[in-house]
């Protein structure tokens, strides 16, 4: 009988070759990085292939197999799956960063690294300088000095097949400074080599401490301490260090595993197509982020409004003198000045605690966990389609509460000031309100269409364990609950 033949297998050779020929033809494009991140697509466009063959074979009366997919090809799958996963966790770790060359060319591959030192440089500057630094690939370190001039060293890497070749190259890559008006200009010159050689320079610069700095780049790290002038950067790929600067600061990433900045009076703005890990401490003015982060956020003492958007999350504090933490699970927060907005569309438990003013939070899953500070309270208004709900108001504090399950747990444990209401009077999981007024206070309301509703007085302490949930009871058997009073 003859066998049955499948597009899977053509199709899956053409798009290897077009991955190499686009390899190939544009070696810049991050290739490496893309198939890390979304191979499983290569899964999904098969199975959906497959079943569709399935469904032709069928409308064309053709004897179906038994197994739409072969032994063959669930050993080629269990083979994509593993080395998805390897590629995944490699380009997780980069630990060719370590190792010192870079998928994608022979040089990187086969090269050797020649080290050059850069002789140091001085060029005077005006008290305002506004210093320019041109680096496509290496880090940058720049330090404010009392001094009127600009000083330059450091090191160069070029990796090549050929020490002749690294030499060439090193000449052509002078590193450069020129003044003109009140701006001085520091170039490396890398775009001056058009061969194979990939070069690196790491700067070592002080400055004069009034200055102001922009950098532009595609990769490398950047360390900038001690300027009474305002710092901008503009790269592919960076990690920022920043401290002591007395102005503001902009940082446009399209890449960073960390940004960290302590100590900055003026604005914060940071912009990232795909970041990591930022920490920020002691902030003067305005903080503006906006990225998507899959690590470690930390803000601490941030004097005026704080602002993150994120494809997932939205966040607006009037001010900071406390800290937040925030992760891709869970955001927590204490010592916060209101007006507070939180909106998140993923799965994320949030705890505040010690927060003034009016709060609105609006989960799409999550538990949240509210300490207000001591009195005077203000406006509440938080949701969660799917979580727990745990509520602690200052035993002395004025409010009118509603606060809604509908499905779940109420748990009154404030006292006799509020009253329970269940659906259809039934108690267990049917869902229901904690209702009641102490004085003439603002309106507090807590929803959760799912999960339970805890209600209780703020005793200083920390807040109790998360409530196990109550194990399903089985068909046909009633139980009794007796509340103690």
């Amino acid at each position: 009988m003859r066998r049955r033949g499948s597009l899977v297998g053509p199709l899956l050779v053409i798009l290897i070759g077009v991955w190499f020929l686009i390899s190939s033809l544009r070696p810049d494009l991050p290739l490496f990085d893309l198939a890390a991140r979304f191979w499983p697509f290569v899964l999904i466009g098969w199975g959906v292939l497959r079943f569709a063959e399935i469904l032709l074979w069928a409308a064309q009366g053709r004897t179906l197999p038994r197994a739409g997919v072969s032994h063959g090809e669930w050993t080629l799958v269990v083979f994509i799956c593993l080395m998805g996963s390897f590629l995944y966790v490699v380009n997780r770790h980069r630990p060719w960063q370590q190792w010192g060359f870079i998928t994608g060319s022979r040089v990187e591959i086969f090269g050797h690294p020649y080290d050059f030192t850069i002789p140091e440089q001085t060029a005077p500057a005006p008290k305002a300088a506004r210093i320019l630094i041109e680096n496509l690939r290496g880090g940058v370190r720049i330090v404010g000095a009392d001094a009127q001039e600009v000083k330059v060293s450091g090191r160069k890497t070029i990796r090549s097949l050929q020490e002749s070749d690294a030499n060439n190259a090193h000449k052509q890559t002078s590193v450069d400074i020129s003044t003109q008006g009140d701006q001085v200009v520091v170039r490396t010159n890398q775009d001056r080599v058009t061969g194979d050689e990939r070069i690196s320079t790491d700067l070592e610069m002080t400055v004069p401490r009034t200055a102001s700095v922009e950098i532009r780049g595609r990769s490398g790290d950047l360390d900038i301490s001690d300027l009474n002038g305002s710092v901008e950067v503009s790269s592919d790929n960076a990690s920022v260090r920043l401290q002591n600067i007395a102005s503001s600061v902009r940082l446009d990433l399209r890449k960073s595993e960390l940004v960290r900045a302590g100590s900055v009076k003026g604005d914060f703005v940071l912009q990232s197509g795909r970041g990591r890990d930022v920490e920020l401490d002691t902030i003067g003015g305005e903080v503006t982020i906006d990225g998507s982060y899959s690590g470690d956020l930390q803000f601490r003492d941030c004097a005026k409004q704080l602002k993150f958007q994120s494809p997932q999350t939205d966040l607006k504090v009037e001010k900071l003198p406390g800290q937040i933490h925030l992760d891709l699970g869970s955001l927590s927060g204490s010592n916060l000045v209101g007006p507070i907005r939180l909106r998140s569309n993923r799965s994320r438990d949030v705890q505040l605690e010690q927060f003034t003013q009016a709060l609105e939070l609006s989960l799409d899953r999550g538990d949240i966990t509210l300490r207000p500070a001591q009195m005077p309270l203000a406006k509440i208004d938080a949701r969660t389609r799917s979580g727990q709900i745990d509520l602690a108001l200052p035993e002395s504090a004025k409010f009118e509460l509603k606060a809604t399950t509908s499905r779940g747990d109420l748990n009154n444990e404030y006292g006799a000031a509020l009253r329970t209401d269940y659906e259809n009077g039934r108690r267990h999981e049917a869902g229901g309100s904690i209702l009641g007024s102490v004085g003439q206070g603002p309106s507090i309301t807590v929803t959760t269409d799912r999960g339970t509703v805890t209600v209780r007085k703020d005793t200083g302490g920390p807040p109790p364990p998360p409530r196990p949930p109550k194990p399903p009871k089985a068909p046909g058997v009633t139980s009794i609950e007796i509340e103690r009073h």
